[in-house]
């Protein structure tokens, strides 16, 4: 990543994308959610804790109307998804997690396309159902990507899924330790490194 020009900032933005989506992923495995976007799923729930009703929120009112508004204008659905209605039961909990969220995969170095396509990889990765049915109609509205883009970003899922596989199970080394990004750039020790930038 370091050699697609990104600074020490934007590295962190990416591991704080895969962190924040791995550990949403775990409350939604752990407490059995099924998928609600883009629509709440039919027949009996199974779910360890149940999603709170909208109407009944209390103090996490203000919290789940700003989510609201958001699940409309980027994911298309019309309902809070069942993930911040767990968390409601919670209201300060919720807010620090919906203040998490909106930080880490809202403006920074990356754009919205890249930010989004982690969360989506990360999910993919996991796995998670849940988040993979969330993250995908955010994926389709902001690069926007059809069935075949969405499959060529699986592809890129599975390749470096089994990269890093095979690395772990070989007990590899990294090839580069202790780099900066600025070792990748023009004039640094690593410019001619292997998917650099291209030399003009």
């Amino acid at each position: 990543m370091l050699r697609l020009g990104l600074s020490d900032r934007g590295l962190t933005e990416i591991l704080a994308i895969a962190e924040h989506t791995r550990s949403m992923a775990a409350v939604v495995e752990g407490f059995g959610l099924r998928p609600d976007v883009p629509s709440p799923p039919d027949g009996v729930t199974g779910e360890l804790v149940a999603p709170i009703a909208e109407l009944e929120a209390g103090a996490a009112a203000e919290t789940l109307g700003q989510i609201q508004r958001w699940a409309q204008a980027v994911l298309g659905t019309g309902h809070v998804p069942a993930f911040w209605r767990v968390l409601a039961r919670q209201p300060r909990f919720l807010a620090a997690t919906w203040a998490k969220n909106c930080l880490v995969l809202g403006p920074g170095e990356l754009d919205e396309t890249t930010r989004v396509c982690v969360a989506l990889a990360v999910a993919m990765n996991v796995p998670s159902p849940y988040f993979s049915a969330y993250f995908n109609p955010w994926v389709r509205r902001a690069v926007p990507l059809d069935d075949s883009g969405m499959v060529e970003l699986a592809a890129a899922v599975m390749h470096y899924v089994s990269f890093n596989t095979i690395a772990h199970g070989m007990m590899l080394d990294p090839p580069f330790t202790n780099v900066r990004a600025e070792e990748f750039r023009p004039g640094g020790q690593l410019e001619d490194a292997p998917g650099g930038p291209p030399i003009s």
